[in-house]
């Protein structure tokens, strides 16, 4: 059957997904002028009446040549208008592969269409076309998109470098994230945490999330440089990466990062964090720096028994079962912060890093069970 009556309708009763009407036209154009919309598709600039036009000729054709590229548009079950809320694609390849595109038009957020629509379109997918493995794609940093895959149990594989083109040919290629779900897997829910900090509070410090403005506040530090891991240490220059690297870091459930904060001004002084990559199920490692001008005050100490609180609780925190730490063997002000937490230092690697002189340093590994 010709379109649109080839397309087949998908409902689960919050979301339809049906064909696409011209009357659909005005409101992708408002979708495609949407800041975000701009900020992370591909769609061209500038985008008018035309280009949508030429958009709803491109979905007509793709569905009468039948070449595997078939395009939904969302709509709320519920609305008998059946308005335009945003699209869906399907692009089938060889070998039970596929890979979805998705976007909705600011109407459309913030209700949980989009995994309700990606949902009805893996089981398509899955279920009536043979489908193997649906992959999804987005520009790093891309946290909306990749939230909605994130709940139809995606599982996240890589950022890979300049592997996104741009719509200025002439632009920098952008870094592409994927993630894919398989036939067998739980399309229902998250096939990882994604770990949001939690705000936490006491005797005058607050740990909140991280935010850009935060770069304000950060000093350049005079301790060791070996007493931080590679690449933990932040600086003005660096604080856009640094952030939008533990952000990909929480979304993928491997750490959680707390920006310590005077409760009273909510200015930073430093960081805490829980690391459960690499680690045993059940346990985390902790870590934590402060800012020059912001110690002497307890708060690193402060700072660090809330976070422990909140990684044994069994209700409202992560129920972990054991913390470990470590510091440097010269650290000495840090081995006091755990002392005081209850942490036992139970070895001492030695060798383990290059002090700035070049003779090597200790490690001392602690640790904490839950009470």
């Amino acid at each position: 059957m010709p379109f649109p009556d080839c397309v087949p309708e998908l409902t689960d009763g919050v979301v339809r997904l049906r064909a696409h009407r011209r009357e659909d036209a005005e409101r992708i154009v408002e979708q495609c002028q949407d800041v975000d919309t701009l900020r992370w598709t591909t769609v061209p600039r500038p985008y008018g009446p035309a280009e949508a036009e030429w958009f709803l000729k491109h979905i007509e054709d793709g569905w009468n040549a039948g070449e595997g590229y078939e395009y939904w548009a969302i709509t709320d079950a519920a609305d008998p208008q059946q308005r335009f809320l945003g699209t869906i694609d399907l692009r089938a390849g060889k070998s039970g592969m596929a890979e979805v595109g998705f976007g909705l038009h600011p109407d459309g957020r913030g209700r949980g269409s989009m995994a309700a629509a990606l949902r009805l379109v893996a089981a398509r997918f899955f279920n009536d076309l043979g489908g193997q493995r649906l992959y999804w794609w987005a520009s790093r940093g891309n946290f909306a998109s990749w939230r909605v895959a994130w709940a139809c149990g995606f599982t996240f594989h890589a950022t890979l470098p300049a592997r996104l083109q741009p719509p200025d040919p002439s632009a920098q290629a952008d870094h592409g994230a994927v993630a894919s779900v398989g036939r067998d897997d739980d399309l229902t829910r998250p096939a990882a945490p994604w770990h949001e900090p939690v705000t936490l509070e006491a005797d005058g410090i607050r740990l909140r999330a991280w935010r850009p403005d935060d770069v304000e506040a950060i000093e350049l530090d005079d301790t060791p440089e070996h007493f931080e891991p590679p690449g933990a240490r932040q600086t003005p220059e660096n604080y856009a990466e640094w952030l939008l690297r533990r952000q990909e870091r929480m979304s993928q459930g491997t750490s959680t990062w707390w920006c310590i904060t005077d409760a009273a001004t909510d200015r930073a002084l430093g960081l805490v964090t829980l690391i459960e990559g690499g680690q045993e199920p059940g346990t985390a490692e902790l870590g934590y720096a402060l800012f020059p001008s912001a110690r002497g005050r307890g708060a690193t100490t402060i700072a660090s028994r809330l976070v422990v609180d909140y990684a044994f609780a069994e209700t409202g925190g992560r129920g972990l079962r054991k913390l470990s730490a470590l510091t440097v063997g010269d650290n000495d002000k840090s081995a006091a912060v755990l002392t005081r937490l209850g942490f036992t230092e139970w070895g001492r690697e030695p060798a383990f890093c290059e002090r700035e002189d070049g003779t090597l340093d200790d490690a001392r590994h602690w640790v904490l069970l839950r009470p």
